[in-house]
């Protein structure tokens, strides 16, 4: 695979078994939940698939963390809704003039589906505005004839809104027959709350999909075959690469950029690598004030750092921890995407960077 240097940000290695599934489950009409620790490809992923679907689809995406209050949210929807048609930053546009906005289109459904948005972003009453915005994906789906897919990327941080708004969300979404909807979140804890228990709106509302680090052997052939302007990964080089990201999807594409640009810098007709290795201080001096974060809140509990080093480390606690606090303190790493199910690290460098923590 030949890319310039700016061709690795949006690619997705692998993930063959994920995007067939994802792909299926929207063609089902099937709602899901991609759930996955930080930088681990979720909204890659659900990207690439969806653009996929764009001639079939209306795809909406909406990205719930830039919304601060319920209003700000729905105005973001809306102009997701209609992005989706081609109008940019329709509720600005619509305020100027939706006079102007309304000549540009000459089909009547297309006139209906102007003036619905403007109705609904003049609408004074909050409880309002939440029904006739989350409703209007499926009148908006039936108005143009074709069925649509609504992304919601880092759903976790819905809870900032109240159960009350979960409900209501749950009520309308649960009666929509033409939108299929994509959950992803980064927050195990607050998207099993939303999805897998039972007191909660949305238990039993959607598939859960839940993606981990990429496979080795599509990583390897992705390696081999890539050249990044004119140079090449040799054998050791891959080797290493392999070694220190353990194929975390976001490490991988990151140590590649650095090692590339160190081999720039380098002046080398080669990639080597003391380029790779360059790459991973400058990937841990980035990431330092990050990991000591991290660092501090699970010292913040007495032997939680202890486990976690020890899983980092791969190796058995040198210390006698009663076996229910620590089943306790794994749940919570667990909860906090630290480990996996398997009790695995599920960041590669921030395991690193404790073992050069611990030397210092």
């Amino acid at each position: 695979m030949r890319l310039n240097a700016g061709g690795l940000s949006k690619l997705v290695i692998g993930r063959e078994d994920e995007i067939t599934t994802l792909q299926s489950y929207i063609k089902f009409s099937q709602h899901t939940v991609i759930t996955a620790p930080r930088r681990y490809g979720k909204t890659t992923l659900a990207t690439k698939v969806l653009d996929g679907m764009s001639k079939d689809y209306l795809i909406v995406k909406v990205d719930v963390f830039e919304a601060t209050n319920i209003e700000e949210l729905c105005h973001n929807y809306l102009n997701a809704i209609y992005k989706s048609i081609g109008i940019v930053d329709f509720a600005k546009t619509v305020k100027e003039s939706v006079f102007s906005l309304l000549e540009k289109f000459s089909l009547s459904y297309e006139q209906d589906g102007i003036k619905l948005g403007y109705e609904i972003s003049k609408e004074k009453n909050l409880d309002e505005l939440v029904k006739k915005t989350f409703n209007f994906s499926e009148k908006f789906a039936k108005l143009f004839n074709k069925k649509m897919i609504v992304f919601f990327d880092e759903f976790g941080d819905i809870e900032k809104f109240g159960e009350d708004f979960l409900k209501k969300l749950r009520s309308y979404m649960q009666t929509h027959e033409n939108v299929v909807y994509i959950f992803a979140g980064s927050q195990t804890s607050v998207i099993n709350s939303i999805f897998l228990n039972h007191k909660n709106a949305f238990f039993n509302f959607a598939s859960l999909m839940n993606i981990g680090f990429l496979e080795e052997k599509s990583t390897m052939k992705f390696l081999k075959n890539l050249k990044i302007e004119q140079k090449e990964l040799n054998d050791e080089v891959i080797a290493k690469l392999l070694s220190i990201t353990k194929c975390h999807p976001f490490y991988l594409i990151k140590t590649i950029q650095e090692t590339y640009i160190s081999s720039l810098i380098s002046n080398t007709k080669e990639i080597r690598v003391e380029d790779v290795d360059n790459a991973i201080q400058k990937i841990l001096s980035d990431n330092n004030a990050y990991f000591e974060n991290i660092w501090h809140k699970l010292n913040a509990k007495k032997y939680k750092g202890t486990i976690f080093k020890s899983i980092c480390n791969n190796k058995k606690l040198s210390i006698n921890i009663n076996p229910s606090y620590k089943s306790q303190l794994n749940k919570e790493l667990k909860m906090e995407s630290l480990i996996s199910e398997n009790l695995n690290a599920t960041d590669p460098f921030l395991c690193i960077w404790l073992k050069g923590a611990q030397n210092d």
